[in-house]
């Protein structure tokens, strides 16, 4: 890429702001009938996957993993937002997505920080 290109103010035509494709996920989760805070839930997910590049099959322990770290107080203070987070996990370990240790590993993360505040 030349320096122009780097320095010029035009956004490329792959590239798409988060912002927008926040207020499109939301859009879409509204014809789900969806709680706000199972939405708030799907939005962050949808976020992270897209922002870390996470393919479901071998990424899929190590996202959840990295995703409950990353989003642990919110988890922790919101009862109706940690209910999802289970909720999801659970999804994801019938669909042969998650192993056992991994929801082990995700709720001691969730432990670890309630005992620490």
């Amino acid at each position: 890429m030349d320096l122009e290109e780097v320095v010029k103010d035009e956004d490329s035509e792959d590239e798409i702001n988060e912002g927008a494709r926040v207020i499109e996920d939301r859009r879409r989760l509204e014809l789900l009938g969806l709680s706000e805070d199972e939405k708030q839930f799907v939005t962050m997910w949808n976020s992270f996957v897209k922002k870390h590049r996470v393919l479901v099959d071998g990424h899929m322990n190590w996202a959840y993993k990295a995703f409950t770290k990353y989003h642990c107080a919110e988890f922790v203070h919101s009862t109706l937002l940690n209910w999802s987070w289970r909720v999801f996990m659970i999804k994801l370990y019938s669909y042969g997505l998650l192993k056992p240790t991994t929801m082990v590993t995700c709720y001691a993360i969730l432990k670890q920080y309630r005992e620490h505040k």
